[in-house]
Parts: C-alpha cells; sequence; structure tokens
C-alpha cells in the first residue's frame, strides 16, 4: 500500500498515512488516507487530502474540510474502498 508524510501546520508533526483510494475529480486530485497506525483497528478514521500545490517535487495536500466540496469528493473515493468501515 502507497503511504505519504503528512505535515501537519499547526504543530509540525509529521503523520504517515496510508491511500485507500485516489481520485481525479473537476480538474482536482484527491485521496482517500488513514493514518497507517490505525489500518489494523476496527474504528478507522479517514481524512480526504487534495493537492493543492507543489514543493520541488513534492506535492502539497490539504485536508478537506468544506463539506460541499467533502461530500461528493469522499462518496466517489469510499465507492473505490469496500472492505474497510471508516469514519470520514
Amino acid at each position: 500500500m502507497e503511504t505519504i508524510v503528512f505535515t501537519f501546520e499547526e504543530t509540525g508533526e509529521d503523520v504517515e498515512f496510508a491511500i485507500l483510494s485516489s481520485l481525479e475529480y473537476n480538474e482536482e486530485t484527491y485521496l482517500l488516507a488513514v493514518e497507517k497506525d490505525e489500518l489494523e483497528l476496527d474504528d478507522i478514521t479517514a481524512y480526504v487530502l487534495k493537492a493543492v500545490g507543489l514543493d520541488d517535487d513534492d506535492v502539497i495536500y490539504e485536508i478537506v474540510d468544506d463539506d460541499d466540496e467533502l461530500l461528493p469528493v469522499s462518496e466517489k473515493l469510499m465507492d473505490k474502498v469496500e472492505d474497510i468501515d471508516l469514519d470520514i
């Protein structure tokens, strides 16, 4: 499973995320990701990440929190993931 390292701006904390699915939607790139350490848990919290830019060769992602954007994108991403029970 592919992973990425996400740095939270507020805390500077680096967290490794496992990518469950990806999507091109309205000319934007989105990922459905969970913290890698949570993969074995019964209750997993997933995040929808949106590519917002490039820094050298690294893609910069932000967590999507706007419901008008989050709802349609998360539904499409979730359609690709059938075997995992997620909270978004």
